[in-house]
């Protein structure tokens, strides 16, 4: 959303090598760690992020089938019942992840060709869209904990619910010495490729159609129970809504954005607006919307 203070530390890592190298570096030391991805769904503070920022680069992808050129000789390394399976670190775009298994005629990830974000606050998050989420096609996420060990845990380990992990904290994130999401696996299967992508293409449509280009950060609100946080946002007459330099979208009203880019708005625009939002729904609906969006840093 080009909002958001700064960081102490700052370092890119382009390797899982690099990854786990720099964690235990700043363990060792005791220095607080962030590791930030695409950002989608992350609101950082305007005091910023205190210890060190890892920003997450490891964006290594591999489609493993029979007939498929891969790192893995072309076999299938997890997912017993599945035609293929994508491995990817934990940095790279979910949807250019999600392309690569439609280019190939591979269908379970074909929802996930437009979602922002990476692969790691993908699987942690559960992210979904069009009927589809992570944990239908998840294999495995290799985790490092936070006592530096590594293990992989699978879909049902991952305790998923609507938008939500076990690894998923729903309140402030600060740095500290949490796992870190490393690589995940993604069971798939074949279909006319034909057929898989055109449901891509539909849904990559849609989403141009339906959602605004300015900066934002995705949905704001998780949808209610037979129901949308859009819907009930829009006729409660807040589209078009300001705080400061953010303002309801006029494209689809569970967006908050900021039009004018870097410099233009706070953090704190944006969390006065979600107050005024939560609080006219509750008294015209009697519905408690609850934040999609994270809150990264001091507040």
């Amino acid at each position: 959303m080009k909002i958001g203070g700064p960081a102490d530390y700052f370092a890119r890592v382009s390797t899982l090598a690099q990854m786990r190298a720099l964690v235990q570096w700043a363990r060792s030391f005791e220095v607080p760690y962030f590791v930030l991805g695409g950002g989608s769904n992350m609101l950082i503070s305007d005091t910023g992020i205190r210890g060190l920022v890892i920003y997450n680069r490891c964006r290594k992808t591999e489609l493993v089938a029979d007939g498929l050129d891969s790192g893995y000789g072309g076999r299938v390394v997890a997912g017993d019942g599945y035609d293929a399976v994508l491995n990817a670190e934990s940095g790279a775009a979910m949807a250019g992840a999600a392309r690569q298994t439609v280019q190939h005629g591979y269908a379970g990830l074909e929802w996930a060709v437009s979602l922002p974000g990476t692969v790691g606050g993908a699987v942690v998050g559960n992210a979904g869209a069009y009927g589809g989420e992570v944990k239908d096609n998840l294999v495995q996420a290799l985790i490092m904990d936070a006592d530096g060990r590594e293990r992989s845990l699978d879909a049902a380990q991952m305790g998923y619910a609507y938008r939500s992990s076990v690894l998923k904290d729903r309140h402030t994130l600060t740095a500290g010495f949490g796992p870190v999401m490393l690589q995940a696996a993604f069971g798939l299967n074949s279909d006319d490729s034909d057929d898989v992508r055109r449901r891509a293409d539909e849904f990559l449509a849609h989403r141009r159609r339906t959602q605004p280009v300015e900066p934002s950060l995705g949905s704001t609100f998780m949808n209610p129970p037979n129901d949308h946080a859009g819907r009930l946002i829009e006729a409660a007459g807040l589209k078009g809504a300001r705080a400061g330099g953010v303002s309801v979208s006029e494209t689809h009203a569970n967006f908050l954005v900021n039009p004018g880019g870097v410099g233009k708005a706070t953090a704190a625009d944006v969390m006065e607006l979600v107050e005024l939002i939560q609080e006219t729904v509750q008294a015209e609906f009697g519905v408690e919307l609850v934040r999609e969006i994270q809150l990264a840093g001091e507040w």
